[in-house]
């Protein structure tokens, strides 16, 4: 029976990878099938993207459309934040975290298990197997395990977890110790997964390419390299999957959208927040309390008019709004979307450390890290698979993405694909194939402005069906 091992390190570039810096992730790269193309899904933050490797769909099916969102059904009009215990909380209410099915929910069905272990963000952790009480499997944090008896068993086992920390080396050296013993030893899961942190962690404060954030992978690939040697010792006939959730860009200038609303006129009739925001790093999701079109068309034209203003994406409950693109053209649309996405404005400049990619943001300070726009420098993530059946030392560059991951692995495993799945087994890595025909495709609006006309193109991708989003942003002529 084959085995996968998931190895994730958080908001790392393809770029970051080279001899010095990452020593184990760069060997194993010269040997691996890189896919050198490979496409977080937008907004590019961590949870919705970790959605989407367990469930292999677009964002609009699987229900999760960023870090922080409104869920009108059943929140009402207010700002939540997928972490624990707001997610848990949600599903002891019978409201589904996740619209559809997820990698533990498919292999229950052939007897087989998903173990997670994550140094991350509660949130990520929970929704890599959130039914683990009911239908097997685990996924295990620092803060909580499910099933919930694991946390006193595996605390006894192991000890209690160091404080999380800048970098967060000694978490994640306890979770590989605890990895590569109870997890791949112990449980021998058909597929275990490891989630790192870092860099993400590090270069949210410090930036992409700055010594701390450096120092901060250079430590994790250390731990990598633990995990490289213990498959080489144990499991050589394992299949090794190591991604990242997204990229990352430099922040410009952090723009206070709240307090630029305010200045514009919105939400200050009768004190009530007519727009809610949900921010999310380089892109924010908009919520309307009452879909008044007149306002929404204000609103807007506002937005368009701004220096930081990227790509703006309507859903359909606002109807056609000039100058917008609709959200169900980027796989966005769906029960929680929001009215209105905004991709924040990027460019390929290059940040002090020599790294290209800035973007405003809306949060974070200049000259720090930050993802969640469609920046090119975002979108584009880490993706290498080895094993029995993958190419050795291939670069391929057809476009490939996140919702590839959990096809892929089913066909490693040899488990028939549920009908639904947004994403494509990436045969390209498995064998000599026909060249892969891509179609590329551009999504364009313009609206004339008070200052000028705005222009918006967000390029796509598509490869058999499986439609990726590669870049989009906006500007003011």
């Amino acid at each position: 029976m084959s085995r996968i091992i998931l190895a994730v390190f958080d908001g790392l570039q393809p770029t970051q990878i080279n001899k010095k810096l990452t020593p184990n992730l760069y060997q194993y790269s010269e040997r691996a099938c890189f896919f050198e193309n490979n496409h977080a899904v937008f907004p590019t933050v961590t949870r919705i993207n970790a959605a989407t490797l367990v469930t292999g769909v677009y964002p609009g099916l699987h229900g999760l459309p960023a870090n922080t969102f409104v869920d009108q059904e059943s929140q009402g009009n207010v700002v939540i934040s997928a972490m624990e215990p707001v997610l848990s909380s949600m599903a002891a209410r019978n409201i589904p975290v996740l619209r559809s099915q997820s990698l533990q929910e498919i292999l229950k069905l052939y007897d087989m298990e998903y173990v997670a272990l994550g140094v991350g963000t509660s949130g990520n952790a929970y929704l890599h197997n959130s039914l683990a009480e009911e239908i097997g499997g685990a996924t295990i944090h620092p803060d909580f395990t499910l099933p919930s008896h694991l946390y006193d068993r595996l605390n006894v086992k192991y000890g209690s977890w160091p404080e999380a920390d800048i970098p967060n080396t000694r978490r994640y050296e306890k979770a590989m110790d605890m990895f590569l013993d109870y997890v791949l030893k112990e449980r021998n899961p058909e597929v275990a997964l490891i989630w790192s942190s870092e860099p993400d962690k590090s270069q949210h404060l410090f930036g992409v390419g700055d010594s701390m954030s450096n120092q901060a992978l250079f430590e994790a690939d250390k731990q990598f390299g633990r995990l490289l040697e213990h498959i080489e010792n144990n499991q050589p006939e394992a299949h090794l999957f190591v991604l990242s959730d997204h990229g990352y860009s430099t922040i410009i200038e952090s723009v206070d959208l709240e307090s630029e609303m305010l200045s514009a006129g919105f939400n200050k009739k009768n004190g009530q927040r007519d727009i809610l925001i949900a921010p999310n790093g380089a892109s924010a999701l908009f919520y309307f309390a009452h879909l008044d079109s007149v306002i929404i068309d204000d609103f807007v034209q506002w937005i368009m008019e701004q220096p930081w203003c990227g790509s703006v994406l309507g859903s359909e409950r606002i109807g056609d709004i000039d100058g917008t693109i609709p959200l169900k053209k980027v796989f966005l649309e769906g029960p929680r979307s929001p009215d209105i996405a905004l991709s924040f404005r990027w460019d390929d400049s290059l940040n002090i450390n020599g790294f290209s990619g800035q973007v405003y943001s809306a949060s974070g300070s200049s000259g720090a890290g930050t993802h969640g726009s469609m920046s090119r420098y975002e979108i584009n993530n880490l993706f290498m698979c080895s094993g029995p059946l993958f190419r050795e030392s291939v670069r391929s560059l057809a476009p490939t993405g996140n919702i590839d991951l959990l096809p892929t692995i089913l066909k490693v495993l040899g488990v028939p694909e549920p009908k639904g799945m947004s994403g494509r087994v990436l045969v390209e890595g498995f064998d000599h194939q026909p060249p892969l025909i891509c179609n590329t495709s551009y999504l364009r609006a313009s609206r004339k402005v008070g200052n000028g006309i705005y222009n918006q193109e967000v390029k796509m991708s598509d490869i058999r069906g499986t439609v990726y989003v590669d870049e989009g942003n906006g500007y003011l002529i």
